[in-house]
């Protein structure tokens, strides 16, 4: 029997749809929830046969993969109903009801799998509502259970949190380690409206944090439906080389009178699902809420018999952090790494760090970001000082609020590890080496193949650090063989610090530091250019002079990138760019790290040359400084940057009065912030960030305040309602209310109404907050108003949650209370409820943005087009050529040099490299030709030869076609004529069924109102030629080398005659058309003879005025199939390589070029 890796190679694999609506549609008895409704894993025990009659329900449907009810069975998601301890208990008992049930329909020709499905709980790791340790235990237990029931895959699903994966994932491979299975493992995120999931990360980001990973899918669920996620498929589809998954929900949920609707049918969710098969990888298919076994049956009858297509994504080898990646080799090189946040080399740092102002190192990690860091380098080992629980205070608050990838810092593993259970993306280890011997070394390498982490590794071993050239070499050869063969590290996941000592001391030893370090690189690069370099640049000038020194590390990253750097732990903002160091300057640099003895100690000239240099600002800095007081209040709290709000605070209270500061400044700086999170342009922790920020900054105005102001704070009881656990939400507008000066009283989740009401008396609270994520909270949210008004109770109530909308809260809630009802989309309309509330004003409106359907575009008044058989039409007496062949061909033909001479020099000079000669005499044009172009093209012509850049592929095929109006049909080769008696002849109603493409062209609003559908004949097949050229891939590559090195013209010009080669590949390809088609009568009759006028026919290209359509660029790649030589087409349709191109071929005399 086929096993699961081997199937979802040949056919779509479905998986079943909501386990969630089925059970609510089950009448289940009150002993059976056992007084703990809500918690659906409870069933596989106590109501086994309604939960495998669920099941069987989807087998029957015809899903190969089903999924266990096993969501929940969580100890921390358990827990919430006091059975925290059962989780094994109920994940063995989900899994043998589905095994069982698979047991009776698996067969041979259709094996049906059992999938131990697990959410995320209720908690996110990466905010710090549970930790990394205790997630990973309670996966542990549930993955035990799960295994000894006997599934056949796991699947983590509706994945909320990067870190929760993580956790997941080493759980159930140590499960599987110690009870001696392997197991396929599917991982599936929730991708919110927003475009995130939940804690920020897109789909990118997640395909880059989980690609070291050995799991069988990545995929989709929940959250939203088909449409709304099929821009992310093909996001992933880009960037994942694995297979993908998709079960969306049957549309957007909408709340009719308490209820949840998913308005999609099983045929049209099907219809959209079937669509995700068209997508490179896209392999299982299935449904998530909403979904039925009518759904997953329609389904499965549609992709019954389909093959996906293989994955073909990649990206480049990255790093990230939960919000975004940055590739390990960035063009241009190198990717700096802030080296700011290190408590040995940064006294800021250091002081913050003891004086345990953990807070406050944020600002430090936050300038480095705005001075254009790639990464940050987080070191916080100090004498004296707990670096465990420094690690986990900084690196904990690190994670959450800087936006850009980590680098855990230290020689303690103890430390290294509780660092990478709190990174939830991909970070880059500092350091691995063979100082301690192969037991450390081993230890570091096991925790950066366990979390998926880059590896900086140190030429250093047992006898201490490498110091020449071929020490460096040696040792890092040695390091490589082991990370890679013993440890199976991704060769690209390495970045080796082949270490350098500083030139600045005078000692002999170190007059070839440089040299030795930029050799070593240049060799080492040589041997492994998958692999790459870093190093702690300020080494070099240990010693001298704070502001000379950053004259010298410039100079020499700079020639440390020229021999192959890729990273560079640098002070940023102390960074120099190249062109603003003087030749002089740089000479002096030079002759230091060149150890250039000729004029005299190259140390003293340094020294003496740059006596008194002064610091270096930089300009975000100097923007900052530029700013009002005011700017700089409002600035500060939307970056949510503390540590400078509380340093301008006292002088700004001095300026500008603190009731103003507060009420104004902070509250409109705020509302930016809410605008930015409902946006989507800022995530969930930069809010929290902003809010803290908000919070400290009245702490401190608060005795500066008039006296008038409240001596009383507005009190709100918040609390998820009956039967519902989820408190995220909730949690999040308890601290952004406390942070903006109300009190809040948290009571937590499941609150029934009498806890608040309790709450409310005990706190002579302003208001009652009630929140709830499921559709059902908003029907007790309705009751609990109905008890309230009859009780005579008429306080402000704020509602909020997923699942309410303003339709339901109008019909349904406020017509059963008298109290003001504020229904608050988010914590900021939250704000606005409570500052309300708190002046009695009861206005419970909001102004939210209306989405409309439809767009208003101001068009112009299009004239009418007159009906089409009143158009007059090309002439139809010509005669109608017949090709030699009918379907693709490769043109076999050595067209290298040829293709050289077919280039429109004009353009190329002009258009591709700039020179349009404008404003010049025809003397100083010839000159500039003479003397500067043609010579540049020679000598890029010959690099183009002696490096073999150019590597011609032509594909071009002639199909039988005919026209209907605007219609051009494409039929298959073998309705080809190879005389006239072979002509079909049939009318167009009777054959167009049987047409394999067609293409439908716009028409012109004016006379003679031509589409390109004219020139092809309506009552008799006719000929259309469709050709794909490139001139290869090499040269991106070599660009991409010419620009890491600087070289921008040399990359301008090389660039420029890439894509003219392209346009005369396309030009050959025409020309060998008209040869065929004999068409070619004012002409030469060979490819040699180059004409680009008169000649007869017209070549088009998608995306030009007649024919806009970019996306028809994909008929031309399913007729030629280019791919079969490298030619690949974007989702957005675009071809690579870039220097490539494809045409449709028109033969008609009378076809031209034309605006629609």
């Amino acid at each position: 029997m086929a096993t699961l890796q081997e199937l979802i190679k040949e056919k779509i694999l479905v998986i079943d749809g909501a386990m969630g609506t089925q059970i609510q549609a089950l009448e289940i008895a009150p002993e059976q929830w056992e007084g703990k409704e809500g918690c659906n894993e409870l069933l596989n025990v106590t109501c086994k046969d309604a939960i495998s009659k669920i099941h069987r329900g989807y087998l029957l449907a015809g899903a190969d993969i089903i999924k266990t009810n096993t969501f929940g069975a969580l100890p921390w998601v358990l827990e919430d109903y006091g059975i925290g301890a059962r989780a094994y208990e109920l994940a063995r008992a989900g899994v043998e009801i589905v095994k069982e049930a698979c047991a009776e329909f698996t067969t041979e020709q259709k094996p049906r799998f059992t999938a131990a499905a697990f959410g995320p709980g209720t908690k996110l790791p990466s905010l710090g509502h549970i930790g990394y340790d205790a997630m990973y235990e309670g996966y542990k237990e549930a993955a035990r259970g799960a295994i000894d029931g006997g599934c056949d895959l796991f699947l983590i699903e509706t994945a909320q949190d990067p870190l929760q994966i993580k956790a997941a994932l080493h759980a159930i491979h140590d499960a599987q380690n110690a009870l001696h299975v392997k197991l396929p493992i599917m991982v599936s995120v929730t991708i919110e409206l927003s475009g995130t999931m939940l804690i920020g990360t897109d789909a990118t980001t997640i395909a880059a944090i989980l690609e070291p990973f050995d799991i069988l899918s990545l995929g989709f669920n929940c959250g939203t439906g088909p449409e709304q996620v099929e821009k992310h498929v093909k996001t992933l589809s880009s960037v994942w080389g694995k297979p993908i998954s998709v079960h969306a929900n049957a549309g957007l949920p909408q709340n009719r009178g308490g209820y949840t609707f998913y308005p999609m049918g099983p045929r049209e969710f099907t219809e959209l699902q079937e669509k995700f098969t068209e997508i490179a990888g896209v392999s299982i298919l299935g449904g998530c809420c909403g979904t039925t076994p009518q759904h997953i049956l329609e389904l499965s009858k549609r992709v019954e018999g389909k093959k996906p297509l293989a994955p073909k994504g990649e990206m480049p080898r990255s790093i990230t952090s939960l919000f975004e990646t940055r590739a390990l080799k960035q063009d241009p090189a190198p990717f700096l790494i802030g080296e700011r946040s290190n408590a040995t080399g940064s006294k800021a740092f250091r002081e913050l760090l003891l004086a345990e102002d953990y807070n406050g190192t944020l600002s430090v990690a936050q300038q480095q970001v705005r001075s254009g860091a790639h990464g940050i380098d987080v070191s916080v080992g100090f004498a004296g000082r707990d670096e465990y629980k420094d690690t986990k205070e900084v690196m904990g608050r690190y994670v959450q609020k800087i936006l850009l990838p980590l680098m855990p810092d230290t020689t303690q593993v103890p430390a290294l590890e509780v660092a990478l259970k709190l990174i939830g993306g991909k970070p880059i280890i500092n350091s691995v080496n063979l100082e301690d011997g192969m037991e450390k070394f081993d230890k570091v390498c096991s925790l950066a193949k366990r979390f998926g982490a880059a590896l900086v590794c140190l030429t250093i071993d047992e006898v201490g650090m490498a110091k020449s050239k071929e020490q460096k070499v040696a040792i890092a050869e040695r390091i490589y063989t082991l990370a890679t063969q013993k440890h199976g590290i991704h060769p690209e996941d390495l970045v080796f610090d082949l270490l350098t000592f500083t030139v600045g001391s005078g000692d002999a030893e170190y007059h070839t530091a440089a040299i030795e370090t930029i050799e070593a690189i240049r060799e080492f690069h040589a041997l492994h250019p998958e692999v790459g370099f870093v190093l702690g640049v300020s080494n070099i000038s240990f010693g001298l002079a704070k502001h000379a020194r950053e004259y010298l590390n410039s100079v020499f990253l700079h020639h440390c990138v020229e021999a192959g750097l890729s990273m560079a732990i640098v002070n940023v903002k102390n960074t120099l760019p190249m062109h603003k160091i003087s030749e002089v300057d740089k000479k002096i640099c030079e002759d230091l790290l060149f150890n250039h003895r000729e004029e005299g100690d190259p140390l003293f000239k340094f020294i003496d040359h740059f006596a008194g240099v002064v610091e270096n600002k930089d300009e975000s800095d100097a923007a900052y400084l530029a700013m009002s007081t005011k700017e700089k209040i409002s600035t500060l709290l939307i970056d949510g940057d503390k540590e400078r709000m509380l340093t301008l605070l006292p002088t700004a209270k001095d300026e500008i009065a603190a009731e103003v500061i507060v009420n104004e400044i902070l509250i409109d700086a705020m509302k930016v912030v809410g605008e930015l999170f409902g946006s989507g342009k800022m995530q969930l922790p930069f809010v929290l960030q902003s809010a803290e920020v908000m919070k400290a900054a009245v702490d401190f105005l608060q005795p500066y305040l008039p006296k008038t102001e409240k001596n009383t704070t507005t009190t709100l009881i918040i609390g998820t309602v009956k039967g519902d656990v989820h408190d995220v939400g909730k949690n999040l507008v308890d601290i952004i209310l406390s942070n903006n000066g109300f009190k809040v009283i948290n009571i937590g989740i499941k609150a029934d109404l009498e806890k608040f009401l309790e709450a409310l008396k005990e706190h002579n609270a302003d208001a009652i907050g009630m929140s709830g994520l499921l559709v059902k909270s908003t029907n007790v949210m309705k009751e609990n108003l109905e008890a309230m008004q009859k009780m005579g109770i008429k306080i402000p109530v704020i509602l909020g949650g997923a699942a309410l909308t303003d339709t339901f809260v109008e019909e349904f809630c406020r017509p059963i209370y008298d109290g003001p009802i504020y229904y608050c989309k988010d914590a900021f309309e939250g704000i606005t409820a409570m500052s309300r509330i708190e002046t009695k004003n009861y206005d419970t409106s909001f102004s939210r943005v209306v989405l409309e359907n439809s767009v208003n575009r101001a068009t112009k008044e299009a004239k009418e087009i007159p009906p089409f058989h009143e158009l007059k039409m090309p002439s139809r007496d010509i005669a109608i050529p017949t090709p030699p062949f009918w379907g693709r061909r490769v043109l076999k033909t050595d067209v290298k040099e040829l293709a050289f001479s077919w280039i429109n020099h004009k353009i190329l000079f002009a258009q591709r490299w700039g020179y349009s000669g404008k404003g010049q005499s025809k003397d100083e044009k010839q000159k500039q030709l003479d003397e500067v172009l043609w010579p540049a093209f020679e000598r890029i012509k010959a690099d183009i030869e002696r490096l073999g850049l150019f590597e011609p592929t032509i594909i071009y095929g002639y199909y039988p076609a005919r026209s209907s109006e605007n219609h051009l049909y494409l039929f298959d080769e073998s309705e080809g004529y190879f005389s006239e008696k072979e002509v079909n002849r049939e009318s167009i109603d009777a054959i167009k069924a049987r047409a394999i493409k067609t293409f439908d062209f716009p028409r012109q609003n004016r006379n003679p109102y031509r589409s390109l559908s004219d020139f092809i004949h309506p009552d008799r097949h006719d000929v259309l030629a469709l050709t794909c050229v490139s001139a290869g891939a090499k040269f991106s590559a070599y660009e991409k080398e010419l620009y890491d090195a600087g070289n921008f013209t040399e990359y301008f010009f090389v660039h420029g005659l890439g894509v003219e080669l392209a346009e005369a590949l396309a030009e050959i390809a025409h020309k060998q058309i008209r040869l065929d088609l004999g068409i070619a009568e004012k002409e030469g009759h060979s490819l040699r003879d180059v004409q680009m006028k008169r000649y007869l026919g017209c070549r088009y290209s998608f995306g030009y005025p007649a024919c806009p359509a970019l996306e028809d660029t994909k008929i031309i790649f399913d007729l030629l199939k280019p791919e079969e030589f490298g030619i690949e087409l974007s989702e957005t349709f675009q071809i690579h390589p870039e220097q490539s191109t494809t045409a449709i071929v028109m033969h008609h005399r009378e076809a031209l070029y034309f605006n629609v």
